[in-house]
């Protein structure tokens, strides 16, 4: 799987938990020094937690308490399984493993790729345990191999139908996987339309910008989340995807702290409903060749773990909020912008003072009252900037907490907001 994942990515460089109950929804709160009279809390929506998921599940060999408690104080609830070489009592040792410190688990069998009646032997064998929330059936399919993928989707929902089934699609940049094909009708779009967009719980795909020699992938990375929010919203589908958090021989770069928030807000500011870090274990033994991940390969913490572990915990305070939230429009600033995006109007609610900071802006709205918010992600790598925006008058302006999830009421200065982010960084606000 490691290995197929990197087949890809060389191909394309030739052109390339915790469960979060109890904290639901945009919650509202005021600090003295800046609160005016709450507004009324929102409907709130707990259908489904927000889950912040990791790549893959750790080796048979590492089962042990010391790295799940690891994976949940780093505010993981999700592991996506894709190993198929392991034995069913391996995979229900996980799972037991998994439930014990609150971690939902995506489980993988090599009988997906069996007869109806070993599809639905193996989710038998599964459904019952706390852990299993989904079944893996395939990552980066061929648009040849759509069709497959689609079957054994509609076979495993057939048999268990509140289950994530997982099949997750390459970015349009993988051209040597792919072929000469329109990416968004001919990929994107009939993955939906096959699996039945009322079937899909996410639209997944892959996106990794950090090349080597300190370049980005930045065109085909904003193209690529564009697409996938924009299907997502034409289908109502809840999206997800890969964060890079390794470097690896085929051209990627390790990314640093800075990178990893730039990775997470990005996404998130694109409307990303279920972000999944590659890697979290540090793979080994395959041919392509992997810099360290979050821990090393026998789950030893490295130096990006307490920077993963402080993100992580800003998303899922961000997340029962953003799971509301329709991303429907996402704007550039700065100096340059990435070609296909586009700026702001003159007239948007929320006017940068600095024209040439490079940001994202994204217009979220409530899906159930049409509320606005505004997501504003601060693109630098390296540096952190302090920012001012003007607001239409009369208008005033809560952030939705990072530490607490709830709603804080920002002082307005002249009419303007005024806050600092951290290099990657975002902040989510509410204009009313």
């Amino acid at each position: 799987m490691i290995q197929k994942r990197g087949v890809a990515l060389v191909l394309s460089l030739v052109f390339l938990c915790l469960v979060t109950t109890g904290n639901t929804g945009c919650s509202r709160e005021s600090v003295p020094k800046e609160t005016g009279t709450p507004v009324e809390k929102p409907k709130t929506d707990t259908a489904e937690p927000f889950r912040i998921g990791i790549y893959v599940a750790p080796g048979r060999e590492y089962t042990l308490d010391r790295h799940y408690e690891a994976i949940r104080d780093a505010h993981i609830n999700l592991i996506q399984d894709i190993s198929m070489q392991y034995t069913a009592s391996e995979k229900t040792a996980m799972l037991v493993m998994a439930a014990k410190y609150g971690i939902g688990m995506v489980v993988a069998d090599a009988r997906i790729n069996g007869t109806d009646a070993a599809i639905r032997e193996m989710i038998a064998q599964y459904k019952n345990y706390e852990a299993t929330v989904g079944y893996y059936i395939k990552d980066e399919p061929t648009v040849s191999e759509l069709a497959d993928a689609a079957v054994r989707y509609q076979k495993v929902l057939s048999a268990s139908p509140g289950a994530i089934a997982h099949v997750n699609l390459f970015p349009s940049y993988a051209t040597g996987a792919l072929g000469p094909i329109r990416y968004e009708r001919d990929y994107v779009e009939k993955w939906i339309q096959m699996a039945g967009p009322q079937n899909l719980r996410y639209l997944s795909f892959d996106n990794y910008p950090f090349m080597e020699k300190d370049s980005l992938r930045e065109d085909h990375y904003y193209h690529d989340l564009d697409v996938i929010r924009r299907m997502g919203l034409k289908y109502q589908v809840k999206t997800s995807a890969y964060l890079q958090s390794i470097g690896s021989s085929i051209g990627l770069r390790r990314p640093n702290a800075h990178e990893l928030r730039y990775s997470a807000f990005t996404n998130l500011a694109y409307g990303i409903k279920l972000p999944v870090w590659f890697t979290y274990w540090t793979p080994g033994g395959g041919t392509e060749q992997f810099t360290q991940a979050i821990v090393d390969e026998k789950g030893n913490k490295t130096d990006l773990y307490e920077p993963f572990k402080a993100i992580n915990a800003a998303m899922k305070n961000l997340g029962p909020c953003l799971l509301r939230l329709d991303a429907v429009q996402v704007f550039h600033t700065g100096a340059h912008i990435p070609a296909g995006t586009v700026r702001p109007s003159d007239d948007f609610v929320l006017q940068c003072s600095d024209k040439q900071a490079s940001l994202i802006v994204t217009e979220f709205k409530e899906r159930y009252s049409g509320e606005p918010y505004v997501m504003v992600v601060n693109k630098s790598l390296t540096e952190t900037k302090e920012l001012a925006f003007a607001l239409p008058q009369g208008k005033s302006v809560a952030e939705v907490s990072k530490e607490t999830g709830k709603e804080i009421k920002k002082a307005l200065t002249g009419g303007k907001l005024a806050d600092r982010f951290e290099a990657g960084e975002g902040r989510l606000y509410r204009i009313y």
